[in-house]
C-alpha cells in the first residue's frame, strides 16, 4: 500500500455518508498518534496503526485506520 494506490471501501464506522463499494485514491499514509486519540482513552488501541488518507471519487477526503476500517487496495491489473 502506497500513496497513489486506488482503494475500495468495504466498511467504516464513520458516519461520513460513504457507502461500501466507494472508490478513492490514497493521498497520504501516516500513523495514529497520541494527538489523534487525546482525551479518548477508549481509542488508545489505535496508536501506531496506519492512518490512510483517501481522496474519494465523490471529492470527499476521509481517513481510514488500517485494522479498524475495512478497505481493499485495487491491484494495477484490476484498474480500468
Amino acid at each position: 500500500m502506497k500513496e497513489g494506490d486506488r482503494v475500495r471501501l468495504i466498511h467504516t464506522g464513520d458516519p461520513s455518508g460513504l457507502r461500501p463499494g466507494s472508490y478513492g485514491r490514497i493521498v497520504r499514509i501516516s500513523e495514529v498518534s497520541e494527538d489523534d486519540v487525546a482525551g479518548q482513552s477508549s481509542l488508545s488501541f489505535l496508536l501506531g496503526r496506519k492512518k490512510v488518507w483517501v481522496d474519494w471519487d465523490n471529492h470527499r477526503v476521509l481517513t481510514l485506520i488500517e485494522g479498524h476500517d475495512s478497505f481493499r487496495v485495487i491491484p494495477k491489473e484490476e484498474r480500468g
